[in-house]
């Protein structure tokens, strides 16, 4: 099983519910006070009561389960395992995270007044693997914490903590045995090679020559503000970086630790031409 290694990363995809397999807040709240009024007596359920009751049950005491979306996870981890292939995600959202990372992690430590490295250390426990970007200890807390380097302002601004960063950082929280997880999203300046794309594609766009011409330069003007922020007096340092933290929680890591071993069993089951 050496080979099936699930990435934090992708972790996200293995918790997704199927619908219906899962109590919602309000369920679990109506279970509880159905199991209090049986434990003491109290009034008897409805016909329509008792069979809510036992559904939910069922469902809160059934075994993990696989969503579509996890075996579709689990299905590119065995192409890619068993047959070689990998379907890359190359954009330029993800070429600027990948180029920017080092500067976003000198924002970070700018605005956090300290001296923070890129992290290079993989960890691996069992079937699960991680490389958090940037591993530290302050007052005797471990702290991970991982940049998400934004396009621009607008896609800086709706960042927020989804499910899936949220998974990532308590899979590392588990790998690197920490205390804290913190996600930061950074707002730096878009990369050289990338930049000049962008006025390419501009240029090519109006079939501009001269950008410097009077008439066109306000369009590169504007490209830029949109994407240059360092020398920008509207931006401070600190407006550039966003935080969301998270503690270690024992219940949803257990909760993840139980994907697992179904993941596994899928892994094994799976053929090219499965039906």
């Amino acid at each position: 099983m050496s080979e099936i290694l699930f990435r934090a990363s992708g972790i996200a995809a293995l918790m997704t519910e199927g619908r219906g397999t899962v109590l919602t807040e309000n369920q679990a709240k109506t279970l509880a006070s159905y199991e209090e009024r049986i434990a003491t007596g109290g009034k008897a359920l409805t016909p329509n009561q008792e069979k809510e009751f036992e559904d939910f049950k069922r469902r809160r005491d059934a075994p993990p389960t696989l969503s579509d979306t996890a075996k579709r996870y689990i299905e590119q981890m065995w192409l890619m395992n068993k047959k070689g292939f990998y379907k890359q995600l190359d954009n330029r959202y993800v070429q600027k995270g990948l180029f920017g990372e080092d500067t976003a992690i000198g924002l970070i430590s700018q605005v956090e007044d300290s001296f923070y490295v890129k992290n290079t250390e993989r960890v691996t426990k069992g079937n699960i693997t991680g490389e958090c970007d940037i591993n530290v200890k302050k007052n005797s807390i471990k702290i991970i914490k991982d940049a998400k380097n934004s396009w621009d302002p607008s896609t800086f601004m709706a960042g927020d903590l989804n499910p899936m960063y949220e998974w990532q950082g308590r899979t590392y929280l588990y790998l690197y045995d920490a205390d804290e997880f913190h996600l930061h999203y950074t707002l730096t300046d878009c990369p050289d090679h990338l930049y000049e794309n962008e006025v390419w594609k501009l240029k090519n766009k109006y079939n501009i020559i001269d950008i410097e011409d009077e008439s066109v330069k306000p369009l590169f003007d504007q490209l830029r503000r949109n994407l240059i922020f360092s020398d920008n007096p509207a931006y401070t340092p600190e407006e550039r970086v966003k935080t969301f933290k998270i503690t270690r929680c024992p219940i949803k890591e257990q909760a993840l630790l139980d994907k697992i071993q179904p993941a596994i069993e899928y892994y094994n089951s799976i053929t090219l031409n499965q039906i």
